[in-house]
């Protein structure tokens, strides 16, 4: 008759394999996809705290960089604001003081930067403004459409009156001089921003 062997578990054996069965329950089913820098900042966020855990790599990423981006100067902000309305004398000693009004400093002076770019006058790029020396500010038309050669100029050189547009729209003024029209008004049909060349209202002048 055969004699079975029976080994005796002992406390410690028994209580790893209860820690690896609990640790075993604990992983979810699905694999977490998605750098950990991103896991991180969204897990800090309430309103994707308990949303991003279904997303995918990409939607994780995107979202966590908008999230960076909007919460990068307002850290800052809220800090300094925070740290003022407590103890503002400290606020003005402190060393760090110097360190969070430049980084907000920095980021509204590259918000105003970005948002006062090269003023666009007709929602075209070939409008600018330039200042004169009186320190009025007027607009540039590079489009040179607006320019015209020296012989159609001549061609209207004496002559007194503009003949009618009807309507018409001309390629560039060297088009319109060739048809002896100059001076197109803005409440003219024929009137085209990109035929002024000091955008004053008035197309091809003579």
């Amino acid at each position: 008759m055969a004699k079975t062997k029976v080994r005796r578990i002992s406390a410690n054996e028994t209580t790893a394999r209860s820690e690896q069965v609990a640790t075993a329950s604990a992983v979810p089913s699905e694999r977490v996809t998605g750098p950990a820098w991103a896991v991180w900042i969204l897990a800090r966020f309430p309103g994707v705290r308990y949303r991003y855990q279904s997303w995918g790599t990409t939607r994780r990423v995107v979202m966590a960089i908008l999230l960076y981006l909007v919460a990068l100067p307002i850290i800052p902000i809220v800090i300094a604001a925070v740290w003022y309305a407590k103890d503002p004398e400290g606020f003005k000693k402190s060393p760090l003081m110097p360190v969070l009004v430049a980084v907000i400093a920095a980021w509204l002076g590259g918000f105003g930067w970005v948002a006062n770019r090269t003023p666009i006058t007709d929602g075209t790029p070939m409008a600018s403004v330039k200042s004169s020396a009186d320190g009025e500010t007027s607009t540039a038309n590079s489009d040179p459409a607006a320019t015209a050669t020296q012989a159609s100029k001549d061609k209207i050189a004496t002559q007194q009156k503009s003949n009618a547009t009807n309507g018409r729209h001309f390629e560039n003024c060297t088009a319109a001089f060739d048809a002896g029209v100059f001076d197109i008004a803005r409440n003219n049909a024929s009137y085209e921003r990109r035929l002024d060349r000091d955008n004053d209202g008035i197309a091809c002048e003579k």
